[in-house]
């Protein structure tokens, strides 16, 4: 028995859900199709909400507004379903809710009427009338208004649109959705401001929203005006607490605007970035980047060693990407007896007294390859003063800097000087003194001494030239295979791919193993006159300095393998020179 009732439950369940659900009812037949509309008279250009109630579930694909309201714009459609049961009477109701925006010409419009599910709905006279008609200030409880504050902009300069709502009722919730504009960049800038202001005696309370319009291409072009949506408070007799008023749904427009896009003007620099702005500065700071150095400034540096230039661009007015690229601005610098490797530029944006700053930041590394004066030339960027309607130049100002020698280069040596000494041609020998005369015996046998010191000497001399020969052979095969401590420790910084650690150990091995009068990679690459390692070199100095940090640099092995050719290049140019240094056996007739 009780198995029996469980059953019987769920089957009444089951059936009076597929009774409720729409897809049951698909297919039936209307009685009744109603039209409304939240508010008449309204605006040009302002919106409201039309209303089409069934009382029956039909598909949604039925009702086509943009079809019966061929005159107007439809702006979103919305469905809603409900079902009662009352007495063991079912009934069904579907409302659909639509925003329709309002034509901008005046006059009535007939809306409706309506065939829907078999049934004919009523018939709506609407009244489009001006903005600022009087009749529409006494009725309407919210309206929105729009400035724009250029009528004629350059195509990609900003132009500011104000959005002021007006509510003559407490505000519950809401959005107010942004202009827009095809092919244009739009944003908010800044919060909004809360205000009152009396109207005609009355009183509305108005949020203020600020947007910046960027236009991506030139014409006569229509801004499409801010929309809000929202929910008001209006007293309700209904319920118990006064506290908890109802909300009624509320949608009003703007009216939309029209602006004129100008091209790029036809004297601006083709090969230059099209860039306007109200204000665009150009800094540059060299080695601490605090203090930013002028023209005059003088900073020592060394030969050989990277010294870091950072130019900062900013502008009042743009997008970050519409700035130029820095680094290829900085390679069209002629900068001589320099190696230059800019990093890839930073971009950021931020909005200050209601306006969009951006800026860009490019760090500069610069190598001297020669000792004196290193001379890097100022760098201009032009841009378009949008205040004054005039062609502007941002400079960075030109810097010169004094480059002191590296560590181990040589200097030239003065001049010995020379010293003249008396030889026995210059003392008088026309005469004898009796003395000598007598001594001449003597004299002989130290003569003979003599002899046989010189040949000792000469004898020391010869074994002293052939040991002084052995020991430049020796720091000559010294210098072309360096100490197995200095090889291990580079050949385990290249394998890791340690672009920091490698540039030490190369440094310690042109100057503890090769004793190289510089630490310059040029000095290294010149040492052994090998093209494999030479082009090592480079790409590992690109990547120290050039790039934004140092796990870029993955050819360690490759600049191993380079360094094991050299060497071995090295030894067997050595090789053949000792040899061709050596006279033949049997030269040819």
């Amino acid at each position: 028995m009780v198995t029996t009732m469980i059953r019987t439950f769920f089957i009444v369940v089951f059936t009076v859900i597929l009774t409720c659900s729409p897809s049951a009812s698909a297919q039936a037949t209307a009685s009744e199709v109603i039209i409304s509309v939240d508010k008449n008279p309204v605006g040009a250009g302002d919106t409201f909400v039309f209303t089409l109630t069934v009382d029956t579930f039909i598909d949604d694909a039925l009702w086509q507004p943009a079809e019966v309201l061929e005159s107007m714009e439809v702006m979103g459609t919305s469905s809603s379903t409900s079902t009662q049961i009352i007495n063991g009477e079912t009934t069904r109701q579907q409302t659909f809710r639509s925003i329709i925006k309002a034509p901008n010409q005046l006059g009535s419009y007939t809306l409706g009427p309506v065939t829907l599910a078999g049934v004919t709905s009523n018939s709506i006279s609407l009244s489009v009338l001006a903005a600022d008609d009087p009749e529409l200030q006494e009725k309407r409880q919210a309206f929105m208004r729009v400035e724009l504050g250029r009528e004629e902009v350059y195509v990609q300069e900003q132009v500011d649109v104000t959005a002021k709502l007006y509510l003559a009722a407490n505000l519950h919730s809401g959005n107010i959705i942004p202009p827009q504009l095809d092919d244009a960049d739009i944003r908010q800038i800044g919060s909004d401001q809360d205000t009152t202001e009396v109207i005609d005696g009355r009183l509305f309370q108005v949020f203020t929203r600020r947007f910046v319009v960027i236009p991506q291409r030139s014409g006569e072009q229509v801004i499409r005006g801010p929309m809000f949506q929202g929910q008001i408070n209006v007293d309700s007799q209904r319920t118990m607490f006064p506290t908890f008023s109802a909300t009624k749904s509320i949608t009003t427009a703007a009216t939309d605007i029209t602006l004129n896009v100008l091209p790029t003007p036809s004297d601006w620099p083709a090969t230059q970035t099209w860039l306007p702005a109200e204000l665009v500065s150009l800094a540059v700071s060299v080695g601490n980047e605090a203090s930013t150095q002028d023209s005059n400034a003088q900073l020592q540096i060394t030969q050989g060693e990277p010294i870091t230039f950072t130019y900062r661009l900013t502008a009042v007015g743009p997008n970050a990407d519409q700035l130029p690229r820095l680094d290829a601005l900085v390679k069209d610098l002629a900068i001589a007896n320099a190696s230059v490797y800019p990093e890839t530029p930073e971009s950021a944006m931020t909005q200050r007294n209601g306006s969009l700053v951006s800026q860009q930041t490019l760090r500069v590394a610069v190598i001297p390859h020669q000792a004196g004066s290193l001379d890097i030339p100022a760098l201009t960027v032009p841009w378009f003063n949008t205040i004054l309607r005039q062609t502007a130049t941002a400079t960075a100002p030109a810097q010169q800097l004094s480059v002191a020698p590296g560590t181990g280069t040589p200097s030239t040596p003065a001049p010995a000087a020379t010293q003249t000494e008396p030889t026995a041609a210059d003392t008088d020998t026309s005469s004898e003194s009796p003395t000598a005369t007598t001594g001449r015996t003597t004299t002989i046998y130290w003569q003979v001494a003599t002899a046989v010191l010189v040949v000792l000497w000469l004898a020391t001399l010869a074994w002293l030239f052939g040991r002084s020969k052995q020991q430049r052979a020796q720091h000559a095969q010294a210098a072309a295979e360096p100490p197995r401590f200095n090889l291990n420790q580079l050949k385990q910084a290249c394998l890791a791919n340690d672009a920091k650690a490698t540039e030490l150990a190369l440094k310690q091995w042109m100057r503890d193993g090769l004793q190289l009068p510089s630490q310059q990679f040029q000095q290294l690459a010149a040492h052994f006159n090998h093209a494999p390692l030479r082009g090592q070199l480079e790409h590992l100095q690109r990547c120290r300095y050039a790039a934004v940090n140092e796990q870029g640099w993955h050819e360690g092995k490759a600049l191993w393998r380079a360094i094991q050719a050299a060497l071995q290049a090295k030894r067997q140019h050595q090789a053949k020179g000792d040899d061709a240094s050596l006279p033949k056996l049997y030269p040819q007739a």
